[in-house]
């Protein structure tokens, strides 16, 4: 397949992702034997129950990755971007076949590289046995530390989560300014309050606030997380937070201090 129609840093994105714990030349393979698929805007990649015989790496654009709900309602677990992989969690349904956990919506027009997992599983054969024992550790660790996220995500206030939300999302996609950070998605408040599990009316008030309180402004569609020294921002809930979403957004998380009756963080966040 020709790769020049990818993005270089995209590919060295997805290196620098596998290579700690796979073999350069298993990443350059598994980067080399893939099909590229283009997805217009709000098209759908895949649904959650369809078969998980595929891992989606994306190029370009943005995906948003959901968790349906029984009541109908939804989580959006994820906004990825190039270089992260999707279709790798799933489960075994009533038949025991394998299929997918979550669906995946294009937010923008995207490029996704897929793999088969028939692929991978060809390339992992290859494995020495201490590979092997290194990549085991690595998806425990990379496991433990998003059950430990989502369980700190779970004991926090709105509040705590918005900003913890915007700034992964600032980590991320991200852009410096005189002003602060730009987030370059256009999210709106019902997927913001998809992002943190409480209700689109709960999200405009709290974004007002942080607007009243000069932590964030509007450009347009997009937000921006403005710079403001704080004393809050020494603290050490502010250094954790800090730490993990310039890492990979979820490892060396700590439980942050339990909130307010209000429902608001005794050390709020107020700068990255």
């Amino acid at each position: 397949m020709d790769l020049s129609a990818f993005p270089e840093e995209s590919q060295q994105r997805l290196r620098l992702l596998l290579q700690p714990w796979l073999p350069k030349e298993l990443v350059d393979e598994l980067i080399d034997h893939h099909t590229s698929v283009t997805y217009s805007k709000d098209s759908i990649i895949f649904l959650q129950g369809s078969p998980a015989d595929l891992i989606f790496w994306v190029v370009s654009g943005l995906v948003k990755l959901y968790c349906p709900l029984a009541g109908g309602g939804r989580t959006l677990v994820k906004l990825a971007g190039p270089a992260d992989l999707l279709g790798h969690i799933d489960f075994l349904d009533s038949e025991r076949r394998r299929v997918q956990a979550f669906e995946a919506h294009a937010l923008t027009k995207c490029s996704i590289a897929i793999v088969t997992r028939e692929q991978l599983n060809r390339l992992l054969q290859k494995l020495e046995l201490q590979q092997v024992i290194r990549l085991l550790e690595g998806v425990n660790t990379y496991w433990s530390s998003m059950a430990q996220r989502f369980a700190t995500f779970l004991g926090i206030s709105f509040r705590e989560r918005l900003e913890m939300t915007f700034n992964d999302l600032a980590a991320k996609f991200g852009v410096r300014d005189t002003r602060g950070t730009l987030l370059m998605p256009e999210l709106s408040h019902v997927d913001l309050a998809e992002m943190i599990g409480s209700s689109r009316p709960m999200v405009s008030r709290l974004v007002n606030e942080m607007i009243e309180e000069g932590t964030l402004s509007r450009r347009g569609k997009q937000y921006v997380l403005l710079n403001r020294p704080n004393p809050a921002a020494t603290s050490p809930t502010a250094v954790q937070l800090r730490e993990t979403v310039r890492g990979n957004g979820h490892s060396g998380w700590q439980p942050p201090m339990a909130a307010n009756p209000d429902g608001r963080s005794p050390a709020r966040i107020r700068s990255l």
